[in-house]
């Protein structure tokens, strides 16, 4: 009785991770050539280095998965044309991206903005006493 019961539960989980699988490929988010590059600017920069995205990454910038949301493309030009000091330190700075790498840059965190995310990553909720977790 017990080996038919653990049978029939794995033949069903097996049969749903099959369908879910099968379902997901229909999602379909398409990159365009300027996103690609963009994720490519992303890699050669080793941006995950400081910087996240859907919450993986590095943690001493934010997040960037929904930048495009928050912050205009004119925003985002000036800030990687021309990348304001880095806090704490007092010279360093973001390098400094072409007009090509910006472009292709925004086209990335727009593309990343379309895919729903359910929330993810979830957002720092301040507590009493001014702690954050």
């Amino acid at each position: 009785m017990k080996l038919r019961t653990f049978i029939l539960i794995s033949i069903s989980s097996f049969a749903l991770f099959a369908l879910t699988v099968k379902f997901s490929w229909a999602l379909d988010y398409p990159m365009s050539e300027e996103a690609v590059a963009g994720k490519e600017v992303w890699q050669r920069y080793n941006c995950v280095s400081c910087h996240t995205l859907f919450g993986n990454g590095g943690y001493v910038g934010g997040d960037l998965t929904h930048i495009t949301a928050e912050r205009t493309p004119d925003y985002l030009m000036t800030l990687f044309n021309n990348p304001p000091v880095l806090p704490p330190h007092q010279k360093e700075t973001h390098t400094s991206l072409t007009e090509k790498e910006t472009l292709a840059m925004i086209a990335y965190f727009e593309y990343l903005n379309t895919i729903p995310t359910l929330g993810w990553p979830p957002q720092p909720k301040e507590l009493k006493g001014g702690d954050v977790r």
